[in-house]
């Protein structure tokens, strides 16, 4: 009998979410704004994990 492979971990957005932490940071503390500081970094996040993981797929492939 085959036995099932195991699943394969999600990947890791480590870095978009670093880079979207520490702009949204800079925005809010430059700014004084902390709460579209947060905004920002949470979009930002979104955004860079959504086309780091399309660029990811795309490259196993």
């Amino acid at each position: 009998m085959n036995t099932p492979e195991s699943p394969k971990p999600p990947p890791l957005n480590m870095p978009e979410m670093v880079i979207a932490t520490v702009a949204g940071v800079a925005f809010g503390v430059k700014t004084g704004n902390y709460l579209a500081g947060i905004f920002i970094g949470i979009v930002l996040g979104v955004v860079l994990s959504l086309i780091g993981n399309r660029i990811r797929s795309r490259n196993k492939d």
